[in-house]
């Protein structure tokens, strides 16, 4: 019987090389099939994260979980640019000795009756100290079925600007209340009126909340800076449909006085500045219910705190307290942001003692413009009768004065600091109500003549 030889092919070295390198580069087409598929389901909204790892670098995108297709286009549109961006930029860096460079999305969601929005967080580490991150946010308004930004929700064109000062205000606050120690110019700078400065915002049930990334308004140690500005203070700066506290009943504003009684008498409105003080104020609560009286008190917030007990008890009585800044500063020779500091730190100091919104404001020396009453947004009371009670402190004189010059709808201007002002103040209501007059405050006289005070108006009286 014969056999037959049987040869075993075998590989050439050559051939060993080629069957390795078309099996990589099967499972690199396969990975890079995968990977593709994966992005592209993704950006569809129907998984919610991609991955890609080499030894140089990490990518990993946390894909927005929101059922918006308007919100998703543009969160995939700003995700993908941001990743090409990183990678361009890696190409041209050394690769580091050890670790990798990095690349991490992350996100929050926000959303009320009228609004959704989606905030997208990048993280990127191409060395150095710490991460850079990269902020990006877009809003959806569900009611008119559009994309809308920061300004579709101001009421006018200078609005941009007092919402930049009152956020000053508040982030100046965060660091004084945090020991933070942010540097005013770093602070100003990052909320300069450009609505870009003012992209990440939520409306909630307290207020409008606004955040700041790291290094907008402080250092990078200080992390995200996230304030609240209550509703109250953005009348006339974000529109009505957006300003969700409710307004106060008139049996509130009044302390649940009567003033219907004083609808057909003549009107007189005395306001106190300065104060408060120890003996002068109460000297004064202690006498106006002699003359069914109440008045207007517009202190100053630098003293508000060594005198809250005062203070309270005047609000209580029914006495309308309003603003008189914190030092009697010249408001005309101030920037925007000192005169907001003025104002707001004089209204928070009422408001902790009253538990009330201050609306009132009377500026240092009556010196006021057009751009003071738009920062306060408050209504502007100055004086028509100065009864310079501070230069003479003559009692007889300064009640002499009220009654000889006294007519419906005056406003006088005294100050509670001078016991002598405040004699005179009496002597002079009790003359003039023989002669069929009212003591009211100025929210008082404003509801009794029907008169719906502007706050683009200055008041030197009501009629």
């Amino acid at each position: 019987m014969e056999y037959k030889k049987t040869h075993k092919r075998r590989l050439t070295k050559f051939g060993k090389r080629f069957f390795a390198f078309t099996i990589v580069l099967m499972i690199g087409i396969s990975v890079l099939s995968l990977n593709s598929s994966n992005r592209n389901l993704s950006e569809k909204g129907i998984i919610d994260n991609y991955k890609e790892e080499t030894d140089n670098y990490l990518v990993e995108i946390n894909y927005p979980k929101v059922n918006n297709k308007n919100l998703l286009a543009y969160a995939n549109e700003y995700l993908q640019n941001k990743e090409e961006e990183f990678k361009n930029d890696i190409s041209d860096l050394k690769n580091m000795n050890s670790g990798k460079y990095e690349f991490i999305t992350d996100y929050k969601i926000s959303e009320n009756e009228d609004v959704l929005g989606l905030h997208l967080i990048v993280y990127k580490y191409t060395g150095g100290a710490h991460y850079i991150r990269d902020d990006k946010s877009y809003y959806y308004n569900k009611n008119e079925e559009k994309m809308v930004s920061i300004t579709d929700f101001l009421a006018n064109d200078k609005s941009l600007e007092q919402l930049s000062s009152l956020s000053y205000y508040y982030v100046m606050k965060y660091s004084n209340d945090n020991d933070f120690g942010f540097d005013e110019n770093m602070v100003k700078s990052g909320l300069e009126s450009d609505s870009n400065n003012f992209e990440y915002f939520n409306f909630i049930d307290d207020g409008l909340e606004i955040v700041f990334p790291p290094l907008q308004v402080a250092y990078h140690a200080a992390g995200e800076v996230k304030i609240l500005i209550p509703y109250n203070e953005l009348n006339g700066i974000i529109k009505d449909d957006y300003l969700k506290y409710s307004k106060k009943d008139n049996n509130e504003i009044n302390h649940n006085r009567n003033i219907k009684e004083f609808s057909n008498k003549k009107l007189i409105a005395f306001t106190f500045d300065d104060g408060p003080s120890y003996i002068g104020t109460n000297k004064l609560l202690d006498n106006l219910d002699k003359y069914n009286a109440r008045v207007t008190f517009f202190v100053l917030g630098s003293r508000v705190n060594d005198y809250k007990d005062t203070l309270k008890r005047a609000y209580d009585m029914g006495n309308l307290i309003g603003s008189h800044t914190y030092s009697h500063s010249n408001l005309l020779k101030l920037d925007n942001y000192s005169i907001t500091n003025e104002i707001k730190k004089t209204n928070d100091s009422i408001k902790n003692i009253t538990n009330s919104d201050t609306l009132y404001l009377r500026p240092p020396y009556g010196n006021i413009n057009a751009n003071i009453r738009e920062i306060s947004n408050m209504y502007t009371i100055l004086w028509d009768l100065d009864t310079e009670d501070w230069k003479y402190k003559d009692a007889n004189r300064i009640a002499n004065y009220i009654v000889e010059n006294a007519h419906d709808g005056a406003i006088i201007l005294l100050h509670d600091l001078y016991e002598t002002s405040v004699d005179g103040a009496l002597l002079a209501m009790e003359r003039l109500q023989s002669e069929g007059y009212a003591f009211v405050t100025i929210e008082e006289m404003a509801m009794l003549k029907n008169v719906q005070l502007d706050k683009t108006k200055n008041y030197f009286s009501i009629k």
